[in-house]
């Protein structure tokens, strides 16, 4: 089936114009020369893509975006003007314009920004179909979404590990969503409707560790009243996460080791072993390794849970996840504040996807929660954004208050371009940005080798600012 097009312009030539490029293109073309004429063709042929002048007569083309976006939500227009004024680009991009193009109308521009939306599109409907699965408001089981490369790995061990009862180890920084690993462990696994608990070893006093996990018999200690059962055996054959494993005092280690060793376990002031077949997942953002070389964890230990690793990848290793969670974390918002779904422009999205993300995946859940109860219009601009990002704890105790945002991507660029040794492609890849946009931020931010403390320190070769010639240094001249 040929997608359809309807172009809305009131000048002759460019309808006749786009109408020879998109038959070329296998396209079905439809045309109108003024707003209302335009918006009920839009009604009765339900284009994929519309392309709109601004200027109509009768009507504004930035009306008649405003009438097709609040009625068809998904419908792509590509927005055409002889007269270029900020006010109105500004304007077209927050009422949802997938593009700006200036008459006269360049078509090696025009095929460009097509492939773009053609791409654009189905990634939309695999993220829409991914978001459909992934939020079901009346599934409380948990969904992970991404499509990738890194996350498509942890998610086949996942698919291994969940079958069996085997000990797993989840490593990664905090806010890469390690216990939203271990819940998918254990509710892909035949033991799912078993119980699944949380102790969290960074907040429990440390002689309340054994008694909490354990539980104690009648008389144990003082305020012992009765006899109760701890997390383990309350678990049963269920999962039990033991968050921050690092911080586990030495002593409990010992005897957690003992269980694991043995599968039994006696309550605090108690004789009697009592055999548990729970499964054991933990959780580290600690380097354990380190820890075990310092006399802080115990390398026995270590060894028993490090049956099986998974590592969970900081958001900047996955960036082109940002965009399919920015997008999950703003439905799940408007649906427990029963709200209108908002959604990024652009501008706003690029800025996200440019931002390295220290507090990683809960720190996007918070700005996106605090974009979308804070923002007054349903598409949320750069501006908006930046606001929220800069509100974030993360960003300021990174970046102190005084610090811009511009200044934070220039030292990220900075970054990824000396860690892959200036290789555009593969920091455009990294970045997740196309080339001309890595080049325009780079003349933006005045990026040349020369500010690369590599190459400052070897002294190879320098790029003289503003001038784009290769200039090699004599060794006296490196500093």
């Amino acid at each position: 089936m040929k997608s359809k097009v309807c172009i809305i312009d009131d000048q002759n030539s460019i309808l006749e114009s786009m109408e020879i490029f998109f038959k070329i293109r296998n396209w079905d073309v439809y045309t109108a020369a003024n707003g209302p004429d335009g918006i009920r063709l839009v009604e009765q042929v339900r284009p994929v893509l519309v392309i709109l002048d601004i200027r109509l007569p009768g009507m504004s083309g930035l009306e008649v975006l405003e009438k097709l976006r609040g009625r068809f939500p998904k419908l792509q227009v590509i927005v055409i003007t002889a007269f270029q004024t900020m006010e109105s680009t500004i304007q077209a991009i927050k009422l949802g314009a997938f593009d700006y193009l200036h008459k006269p109308i360049d078509i090696a521009e025009m095929d460009a920004v097509i492939r773009r939306l053609e791409v654009t599109a189905v990634d939309q409907d695999r993220e829409v179909e991914a978001l459909d699965q992934a939020f079901n408001p009346t599934d409380h089981r948990p969904h992970m979404i991404s499509r990738s490369r890194r996350m498509k790995e942890v998610f086949k061990t996942i698919a291994l590990v969940s079958e069996s009862r085997v000990t797993v180890l989840i490593q990664g920084e905090s806010g890469t969503g390690k216990e939203l690993i271990a819940r998918s462990i254990h509710y892909n696994s035949p033991w799912s409707d078993k119980p699944f608990t949380v102790m969290d070893c960074s907040t429990l006093v440390d002689s309340l560790v054994e008694s909490e996990l354990f539980g104690y018999e009648k008389g144990a200690f003082t305020g012992a009243t009765d006899t109760r059962k701890g997390r383990l055996e309350l678990t049963g054959e269920g999962t039990i996460l033991f968050d921050e494993i690092g911080e586990l005092p030495l002593l409990m280690q010992s005897k957690l080791l003992r269980f694991l060793q043995s599968g039994e376990f006696v309550r605090v002031g108690g004789d009697r072993p009592i055999f548990s077949n729970a499964r054991i997942v933990a959780a580290t953002n600690r380097n354990l390794t380190k820890l075990v070389q310092e006399g802080k964890f115990r390398e026995d230990l270590y060894y028993r849970l490090k049956v099986v690793t998974i590592d969970a990848p900081p958001l900047r290793s996955r960036r082109s996840d940002i965009p399919l969670l920015a997008s999950f974390f703003l439905q799940k918002t408007a649906y427990q504040n029963v709200s209108e779904t908002k959604r990024l422009s652009p501008e706003a999205l690029e800025l996200l996807m440019n931002y390295d993300w220290p507090g990683n995946i809960r720190q996007l859940e918070n700005v996106m929660i605090r974009c979308a109860v804070l923002s007054p219009s349903a598409v949320l601009s750069r501006e908006h954004a930046e606001a929220c990002l800069k509100d974030s704890p993360t960003f300021a105790s990174n970046h102190g208050s005084n610090t811009s945002l511009e200044e934070v991507e220039r030292e990220h660029i900075l970054k990824v371009l000396d860690s892959n040794e200036w290789h555009l492609g593969r920091t455009c890849d990294q970045l997740g940005m196309s080339r001309p946009t890595l080049r325009a931020r780079m003349k933006k931010y005045g990026l040349f080798p020369s500010d690369s403390r590599k190459s400052r320190a070897s002294g190879n070769m320098r790029c003289r600012k503003g001038t784009g010639r290769k200039t090699t240094l004599r060794p006296q001249e490196v500093r």
